[in-house]
């Protein structure tokens, strides 16, 4: 994708023209904080209805801490860029200057092509200037507020089923938190990239704690039940865990038996035989 970034132009701008991106190039590129929310809609790089889901995703993330947010998410239209503009930081426009940024190029190489084309040739970037890009955006505005924790309320469960940014999790069990098995689950329902939240899975199915352990269970049920899919890595921890759990359950119910290991048919194909022969013939 990177290598069509067309080469750059002498008269090229810092920053790629605004034009609104969709709530999902945003979402899950980046752990926003409301000034930089508020830049980016005055700035174009957002629609109305954008900004306020955008605002309703991050109260959800943070609970009680996200007051602005939640204010920001129930304002009329008409009120909106008022509302921006006085919430909207000066000391905060060359970091919300280089997060737009970051996020139009995110948009650009996800586009289908003939968009991303036109895109990357209205940010004048060549293929490296946008890997860089990326690369340094990524690290800034989605690693590092993920491994500080500003990205989530980690104190809360309910804010934490929520959870749909991989990296939240990562740094989560990297710095040992309580509730990283609950965030597991938040992104086994809502992340809707199954080899994403696999492996997170596998991780806290292998964890120390029997109840972390018992949560990637069960993340690896939804992820099952949702995407159809599991992995070697975790079809192999899940094998170590009593027969008839959730998991096996769910990945017998919706993933391909063909996929399947033999101790997993072997599991189910006496009920599958039982029902076949007798059950679905009685009275």
């Amino acid at each position: 994708m990177l290598g069509r970034m067309p080469p750059s132009r002498t008269d090229a701008r810092p920053y790629p023209a605004p034009y609104p991106l969709p709530v999902a190039s945003v979402r899950y590129a980046a752990a926003l904080r409301l000034p930089e929310l508020c830049h980016g809609r005055l700035a174009g790089w957002l629609t109305a209805e954008a900004t306020a889901e955008l605002a309703f995703l991050r109260r959800c993330d943070l609970g009680e801490a996200a007051t602005g947010f939640a204010e920001l998410h129930t304002l009329d239209e008409a009120l909106l860029d008022p509302w921006c503009r006085a919430h909207a930081e000066d000391g905060v426009r060359d970091t919300a200057d280089r997060l737009w940024a970051y996020l139009a190029v995110v948009h650009a190489l996800s586009s289908p092509e003939g968009e991303r084309a036109a895109r990357a040739a209205a940010s004048a970037r060549t293929a490296d200037e946008a890997a860089r890009l990326v690369a340094d955006g990524r690290a800034e505005f989605l690693v590092a507020r993920a491994r500080s924790g500003e990205g989530m309320d980690w104190s809360s469960s309910t804010a934490l089923m929520g959870t749909d940014r991989p990296e939240e999790v990562d740094a989560a069990f990297d710095r040992g938190e309580p509730l990283a098995g609950v965030a597991v689950i938040g992104l086994a329902l809502t992340c809707p990239d199954a080899g994403a939240i696999l492996p997170r899975a596998a991780r806290a199915m292998a964890h120390p704690d029997p109840e972390v352990s018992r949560q990637g269970t069960l993340a690896l049920a939804h992820t099952a039940r949702l995407h159809g899919r599991t992995d070697p890595r975790c079809l192999e921890l899940l094998r170590a865990r009593r027969r008839g759990n959730e998991a096996d359950d769910d990945a017998w119910a919706y993933v391909p038996h063909r996929r399947l290991p033999w101790w997993l048919w072997r599991h189910h194909l006496g009920r599958v035989l039982r029902w076949n022969l007798w059950e679905r013939w009685r009275p």
